[in-house]
């Protein structure tokens, strides 16, 4: 029997958060340049922190996970929260556009529709009243792009295999395009087409992360 959709569309764009000793101080204030990049398709470090300061700034999202797992210290948020709500998220969001452009594809006004209703299915969905519109807008584009390659490919986003389904299509797209992770944020993990933060003894700051 399949899962629903709030389960389902969760593993697909959430990575389960795991409390680790390594804190990312991603520079929520350092803009410029790009976070990620893929083919054609770039998103901004400003996109990303964008999206970092908006989880951090939740305060019932941050209250639900407990502050010691998703905040730092001020301007910073713990490394697996940033690959796992917002880096994972965004690489694969890209990905989907480098896809859809090579097909000669766009996402349609169909797929937008379809983001919109799947976003107050998703975890981040319940706290959606206490993000600002922008986030909610940004997510459901962000879903819209998971809806145009369900489209496309016939990936069932409500099925066990899902995560695996997605990142079975977009590897190649990946592996062609080139993908180009700021290491501020994490590595680029090809096999499941994801970002993961590095991992670093407890307590230790990456070199670059005041930069």
């Amino acid at each position: 029997m399949k899962r629903s959709t709030t389960s389902a569309i969760a593993v697909v764009v959430v990575v389960a958060l795991v409390v680790v000793g390594t804190v990312a101080v991603v520079g929520l204030a350092t803009n410029g340049a790009d976070a990620i990049e893929v083919g054609n398709q770039t998103v901004s470090r400003e996109s990303v922190n964008d999206e970092l300061r908006a989880i951090a700034q939740n305060d019932k999202l941050v209250k639900s996970q407990g502050p010691s797992t998703i905040t730092a210290t001020e301007g910073s948020v713990k490394a697996n929260v940033a690959a796992g709500f917002v880096l994972s998220g965004a690489l694969q969001e890209a990905v989907i556009k480098e896809y859809l452009d090579r097909k000669g594809e766009r996402i349609t006004d169909a797929d937008r529709a379809e983001g919109k209703k799947l976003f107050p299915q998703t975890y981040f969905g319940q706290f959606a009243n206490d993000f600002p519109q922008w986030y909610v807008k940004r997510s459901e584009d962000r879903l819209a792009a998971y809806a145009a390659l369900a489209r496309l490919t016939g990936v069932d986003l409500q099925s066990d295999t899902a995560p695996d389904d997605v990142a079975a299509e977009l590897r190649p797209v990946a592996r062609r395009a080139g993908v180009t992770v700021d290491p501020r944020y994490g590595r680029f993990v090809q096999k499941t087409v994801e970002v993961r933060p590095y991992k670093l003894p407890a307590g230790l700051l990456p070199s670059n992360a005041n930069n």
